[in-house]
């Protein structure tokens, strides 16, 4: 009886160690499969430096958000103001085949201080009363886009920002349903309010590693302005 039970536990525990065995060659396939993907992807990226499809994230932002600033006319002490409200800002950028995606969530309550100090309402109102304000302002502003996501938590400030686009690789362009702006208050356009949710055509390349889009327009002054957001890859083990 002992031999008996013996026998059928070692048979039990050869058992046990085929599956466990097995199950570890699944894992290490697995993970060696996954490997494989991102090697094939970044060689492909490797090979085909022009290629834009995967995912990106801004880079340079003052630098942009000093060429959307320019067509203001901002006085140096309005604009020293504004890039310190925008220091931690970031967009990100997603390309699907023709298809682009340019997203950013972004504190809202650092533009709004950064407003105030500059703002004839100081003398009138209190920054928390202002920051509210502008708070509750870009919840009716938002209702604007018809194609885009975009979205205000009044409870937080968050200002959340979603546009879409089609890419053309032909002509190395990309066009935006609505145009690209930055809160209400800086689109990367000189058309007027009246066309400001017109779709825009704006040029790409890609150099030196890094995404570029631009455009090149003027103003009702005739005045030129250059337009322009600069993105690096996001390498596939950063996704993963």
């Amino acid at each position: 009886m002992i031999r008996q039970t013996k026998k059928l536990f070692l048979g039990l525990f050869s058992l046990a160690a085929v599956f466990v065995i097995a199950g570890c060659g699944q894992n290490q396939a697995s993970d060696q499969n996954a490997n494989n993907a991102q090697q094939a992807q970044s060689k492909q990226e490797q090979k085909d430096p022009n290629n834009i499809a995967g995912e990106w994230e801004s880079v340079y932002e003052i630098d942009s958000l000093q060429k959307a600033f320019f067509i203001k006319g901002m006085k140096s002490y309005t604009y020293a103001k504004f890039i310190e409200a925008f220091k931690d800002f970031k967009m990100k950028l997603s390309v699907d085949g023709t298809n682009a995606k340019l997203s950013y969530q972004y504190d809202s309550k650092n533009f709004a201080k950064a407003f105030y100090e500059i703002s004839k309402d100081k003398k009138k109102m209190t920054e928390d009363a202002f920051v509210s304000r502008y708070i509750n302002g870009q919840t009716e502003f938002v209702q604007n886009f018809k194609k885009y996501k975009a979205s205000m938590d009044t409870s937080t400030g968050i200002y959340s920002y979603e546009a879409t686009g089609t890419i053309d690789e032909k002509a190395k362009t990309v066009t935006f349903d609505e145009g690209l702006m930055i809160l209400d208050s800086f689109p990367l356009t000189t058309a007027d309010k009246d066309h400001r949710f017109d779709p825009v055509t704006y040029n790409y390349e890609v150099k030196d590693g890094f995404l570029i889009i631009y455009a090149d327009m003027k103003t009702k002054d005739n005045l030129p302005v250059h337009f322009e957001l600069t993105f690096k890859r996001v390498p596939s083990a950063e996704k993963k």
